[in-house]
């Protein structure tokens, strides 16, 4: 019998010490189903997979579960430096913490004012029409600086459905969106703005299909927001990243969500659920496929054999692995070629308002080596303040080159050379760089111009026995909800499959 994805739905749902492979491979273990990967997806899928009757394994290389979920213990309290938000539309994940007995409250970060630091100097954003270092032209000079590029992608997107990206009719904006400015005439400060400020890894680095894509999807989260609290919009922001959350609460749900006790705490409890049948400190290292099951050989000398496999790590890692098989170009382009975003962030506790002393928004984004400084509300205006600095895109690629110390020393000068009244007022409780996380490589997936058309609509097909999960092969969804429909995808296919 084929399951289609209402009647499945329906149904319920070691630290590496050695980078090569060892002179005697150990006794090989065999399952329906051999799973790479315990983030969301993979756990997902096993979950799903599992109560279909299914013998399932799950490896993964770290000595945790949660992939890019992960709640830190601090001085400070538990920080996710991870994925935390669960809007009202991430149904599979609210279902999940609903089945696990996890709650959800409203997340409480909401920023304060910005204010932007550009060309060397202080800009009022309401002023920056008048600003002599205006030069834009037309309906350019009413964007503020730190809006640009995303103001200026959003104006030309013609998606309207969750999918559109990979519909062919558009195919010819698989471009970047410094090109896509060229073709609209913008002007040359215009284009330098949107490079300083763009969506994505950077102006040239990026799909403008891509950044259409999560503009969609943001779209649809509002209007459901606005749907359900019955306003007319949502909340407004000044800046280009970050929170504006509406806590007003429909069926208990705030727009923005977090776990109590952090986002670590969901995939705990499915992996609790699932049992042994989750080894970790397995890192893959070949995977060796044929139409009849595949093989994984990891680093320490086991093995796995499986008549279907899932990969459901970041392709960032997955170029790591041999694979054998029959030739698909399709997907060893996607897998050595599909490059991944950053985001680096130092989380730290503000000790006093120094804002209140200088005057200046409490917030700020610049166009220097520090890329963003978020101060968040504590909603009484004194005493101390949790605070970010976040760094994304360029920014984030470049303080990869530092280690942990140099990078948190470097951003705390730069805060004070920029506002001296910040020195002695900041204290650092933690730090993620994911560029830097040696079994992440990256915090998101991207596409560059040109790899929509390439092979970006084909990525998620099977090769061979080997499917494919994980956030980067998402359809409509975004964030963690992206993870479990594509675990649930998979789960899919393979029961379709084994039918």
């Amino acid at each position: 019998m084929t399951l289609n994805r209402r009647q499945f739905v329906g149904t319920g749902v070691a630290a590496i010490t050695a980078l090569g492979l060892p002179r005697m491979a150990l006794a090989a273990e065999s399952a329906d189903v051999v799973i790479i990967g315990a983030g969301l997806s993979g756990l997902h899928s096993a979950e799903l997979l599992t109560e279909q009757g299914l013998k399932v394994i799950v490896l993964d290389a770290n000595n945790r579960v949660g992939g890019r979920v992960q709640t830190v213990q601090t001085s400070e309290g538990m920080i996710d430096v991870g994925a935390s938000q669960v809007g009202r539309g991430y149904a599979r994940v609210i279902d999940a913490c609903q089945r696990y007995g996890l709650k959800l409250i409203s997340e409480d970060r909401d920023l304060l004012a910005f204010g932007t630091h550009f060309s060397g100097q202080w800009i009022d954003n309401k002023a920056w029409d008048a600003n002599p270092l205006n030069l834009c032209v037309g309906d350019e000079r009413k964007i503020a600086p730190s809006l640009m590029g995303q103001q200026l992608a959003a104006k030309y997107n013609p998606l309207q459905e969750l999918d559109d990206w990979l519909d062919p009719r558009f195919a010819e904006y698989d471009i970047s969106l410094r090109e896509l400015l060229k073709r609209k005439g913008h002007s040359a400060q215009a284009i330098e703005l949107a490079a300083y400020s763009a969506p994505g890894i950077g102006i040239d680095e990026t799909s403008v299909l891509r950044m259409w894509q999560e503009e969609v999807r943001g779209r649809f989260e509002r209007r459901m927001v606005e749907a359900a609290s019955q306003t007319e919009q949502g909340p407004k922001r000044d800046h280009p990243f970050g929170e504006a959350n509406d806590h007003s609460s429909v069926n208990g749900l705030s727009a923005i969500n977090n776990i109590v006790g952090g986002t670590s705490a969901l995939p705990k409890a499915m992996a609790a659920k699932l049992g042994d049948r989750i080894r970790l400190g397995k890192r893959a290292m070949t995977i060796a496929l044929s139409d009849k099951g595949g093989t994984v050989t990891c680093s320490d000398g086991s093995v796995f054999n499986g008549r279907f496999l899932i990969s459901a790590i970041p392709f960032s890692m997955l170029r790591e692995v041999e694979i054998t098989g029959t030739a698909n170009p399709v997907m060893r382009q996607a897998i050595t070629t599909m490059p991944y975003a950053n985001t680096a962030r130092m989380y730290v506790t503000v000790e006093r308002p120094f804002w209140k002393d200088d005057g200046l928004p409490p917030s700020i984004t610049t166009d220097g080596p520090m890329g963003m400084f978020w101060a968040i509300d504590n909603h009484t205006g004194e005493g101390a303040h949790r605070g970010m600095f976040v760094l994304v895109g360029r920014t984030a690629q470049a303080i990869s080159a530092l280690d942990r110390a140099e990078a948190e020393a470097m951003l705390l000068a730069e805060l004070a050379r920029l506002r001296p009244a910040s020195k002695g007022a900041v204290r650092v409780a933690t730090w993620k760089d994911w560029l830097r996380d040696p079994l992440q490589r990256g915090c998101g997936f991207s596409l560059a111009p040109g790899q929509v058309n390439a092979f970006a609509r084909d990525m998620t097909k099977p090769w061979q026995v080997m499917h494919f999960a994980g956030e980067h092969t998402r359809r409509n969804d975004y964030g963690m909800e992206s993870a479990m429909e594509s675990g649930e995808r998979v789960a899919i296919e393979i029961l379709e499959r084994t039918a």
